[in-house]
Order: structure tokens, then sequence, then C-alpha cells
């Protein structure tokens, strides 16, 4: 039997102009042998994001210009890339038992060199309307 969980999850505030929730879905089918665990993107409004963070138990991410050191017994996973106003990022998962969302900060040319290597690329969906 199939099961599915809410991994990580997250909120992105993007210069106070836009607003995201970050949702990491993790599905197995274990008599498949088949886990998926991918990240998705939501744009939301101010009051929404607001009223999530109010709420106390998803964090707020800053975006970072150098990945964490990862210690010992934890996993540091790539989800995807994504864009935002000509700003480029890579949501990274940090597995310790919690999922903690890493978002790393990074050039327009390293972007496209992953978006052509084949990296997924989270497209946000909106919300807001």
């Amino acid at each position: 039997m199939a099961s599915f969980e809410i991994g990580s999850r997250s909120l992105f505030n993007f210069r106070n102009e836009r607003f995201f929730l970050l949702v990491e879905d993790e599905i197995t089918v274990p008599d498949k042998g088949v886990e998926i665990d991918p990240v998705n993107i939501y744009e939301i409004d101010q009051q929404t994001f607001n009223f999530i963070r109010d709420e106390g138990d998803t964090p707020v991410v800053v975006p970072v210009f150098r990945l964490p050191t990862v210690p010992p017994g934890f996993e540091l996973e790539r989800k995807c890339i994504f864009t935002v106003d000509n700003s480029y990022f890579v949501i990274y998962d940090l597995e310790n038992g919690t999922d903690t969302n890493v978002i790393l900060r990074i050039s327009a040319a390293l972007f496209n060199s992953l978006r052509n290597s084949g990296v997924r690329e989270c497209i946000p969906q909106n919300f807001i309307n």
C-alpha cells in the first residue's frame, strides 16, 4: 500500500514583494520499491504568508550563498532549481529525522547549466488569485 506524507515545509519571503510556501511531498510505494519526494512551490499572498508564519510550525527560510556543513548522520539532497524575478536558487532538503529546506542563491549561468543537465525545475504555482 502506498503512503503519502508531508516532508519539509517552509516559507520564503522574496524582498517583501513575493511570498512562497515550499512543501515536500513524500510518496512511498513499498511493494514497487518506489519513493518520490518532490518539492512543490506555491506562490501565496502576504496575508497567507503571515498567517502560516504566525502559526509557528513552518519556518521562514533565508537564502544562503554557501551550503551549510553537513553533520555526520545528516543528508543534504538537492530537490530542484527555481527562479524569481531574475534571481536564481537551488532548493536542498537537509534530512536528520526532521526535514529542513535550504535555499542556495546561485548565478544565472549555474542555473542554466543545472537546467540543461536535467535538474528538475520547480515552477511556482500561483495561489494568489
